[in-house]
Formats: C-alpha cells, structure tokens, sequence
C-alpha cells in the first residue's frame, strides 16, 4: 500500500466529486477508481474488520443472514463471514464491489452494487443482522439520508438486530463536512419502528476530540 499525503487524499476526493456533478453519492465510484487499487486513497479503509462491530455481534447476535450497507473495501463483511454469518454486502461503487472480489477472491461473501436509497427487493425482511458503519453520517441531510434512514428497517428480519456506527453530533464539534455527524435524537427518532438496545457514545485514544456512538436496535416479531 503506498502512503500518501492527506493533502493528497483531500485533492482526490475533492476530484472525484467535481466528476461527478449533482450526483450526492455518486461520486463515491469516481474515487474507487481514481484510487487505483491503493487503499490509502481511501479514507475510511481500514483494512481490518471494524473491532466495535466484531466486539458487538460476537455478545449479541447468533450467525444467521447479515447485511453490510455501503461495505467498502470489504473487510467488515469478511469479519462477519468468519463469526459464521451468510453475508451479502453492497456498495453504489462498482469499481468498490470489483476490488473487493480481487481482494477476497475465496470468500462466500455474495458482493453485489446496490444502493441504500433503493434497496432490492429481494433484501426484504431477510436479515437478521444489519451493519452501517459510517455510510448515514457520508450522506447529505435534506431528504436524502431520510431516505436511506428510512428503508433500513425494512430489510430486517424479525427478531433482526441493526447495527449503527458513526460520528455523533455533540454540539460543539469543528468538523467540515462530510461526514456529517448524527445527532441522538435524529437517529431515535428515524428508527423508532424498531426496538433500541442500546446507545453507547464514546470516543477514540487517537481522536479524542471527536464524539462516536454506536448503537443497537431490534425488529420485534408481530
């Protein structure tokens, strides 16, 4: 993987979206491409299945069908695989999808293009895990990450579990968008269809300034 500069990363991404003009979320493909195959042009690739997610699902959930919304270069799917689960993972970013086969060329991952806002139709009500990590807080606000919000109970099970892991708006963060960090009350209230768990606000060792949550909610039978 070679390293590069953050000013070189903010040009990219600030290329990538001029590319693709009017297009909110669009733009995410350009840069998959533009990355060509160096994962340090992407800033949210971690190269490793996220430990709050593996922490959470290995206490709280029993291998079933899991879901990963928006799945990037694919490791939070392949962590879940490995715990057992039948995971289908989507990103709007063919080029993304594409990386992710040359990347896990052994896996049963079943990668596919898909898009939050439309999701297929097939995905209804069949999952008993669903994982978003970091894909709300990457959508702009005015309808569009309503939207998205809106649509992700919908592809739960019953008795399914949502995970939710993101940037939290405590009220007094400097951050330039995006992300745009999520307020408390914004995500109860766009999920209050479903059964809170849990919401947990914390912060990282290297970025302590930066408020986080993750949160936990479940469909109830009916």
């Amino acid at each position: 993987m070679d390293k590069i500069s953050e000013l070189e990363r903010e040009l990219l991404i600030s290329n990538a979206k001029s590319v693709v003009d009017g297009e909110p979320i669009g733009w995410f493909d350009e840069l998959y491409q533009m990355a060509e195959r160096n994962s340090a042009m992407i800033p949210w690739a971690r190269m490793a299945p996220n430990q709050i997610m593996m922490d959470w699902v290995k206490k709280n959930s029993q291998p079933g069908n899991a879901l990963i919304i928006g799945c990037g270069l694919g490791d939070d799917a392949i962590g879940l695989e490995q715990l057992g689960f039948t995971v289908t993972a989507f990103d709007i970013s063919q080029h993304c999808i594409d990386w992710c086969m040359e990347r896990f060329p052994n896996s049963n991952v079943k990668w596919m293009v898909g898009d939050i806002l439309n999701p297929e139709q097939e995905w209804l009500g069949q999952f008993d895990v669903v994982i978003e990590i970091h894909i709300l807080q990457a959508i702009p606000d005015g309808g569009i990450r309503e939207t998205a919000a809106e649509q992700m109970p919908s592809l739960l099970s019953d008795n399914g579990q949502m995970l939710c892991i993101g940037r939290l708006d405590n009220g007094c963060q400097a951050i330039l968008p995006p992300p745009w960090p999520l307020r408390e009350d914004w995500l109860k209230e766009s999920f209050n269809s479903l059964d809170l768990i849990e919401f947990t606000a914390f912060t990282n060792p290297d970025s302590p300034d930066v408020s986080r949550y993750y949160a936990a909610w479940r469909k109830n039978s009916v």
